[in-house]
């Protein structure tokens, strides 16, 4: 995956888990957070994608 591709999926995991607050998600939109703020939810996505990373390779390697 190209560095624009990576930067692209963790932007998507951090929005999507931020999403997951609900209410507070929708009165407080990703667009207007500080950055400072947004910084807690990508080290959260990148622990979520390395988890799914993980899982993904283990599923490749039970099939072959």
């Amino acid at each position: 995956m190209t560095a624009d591709g990576d930067a692209d999926r963790r932007e998507r995991y951090a929005m999507a888990l931020y999403a997951t607050l609900g209410f507070s998600a929708e009165r407080h939109p990703w667009a207007g957070l500080a950055a400072a703020r947004r910084e807690v939810w990508y080290k959260r996505a990148d622990a979520a994608m390395a988890l799914a990373d993980e899982e993904i390779a283990e599923a490749v390697r039970a099939s072959e």
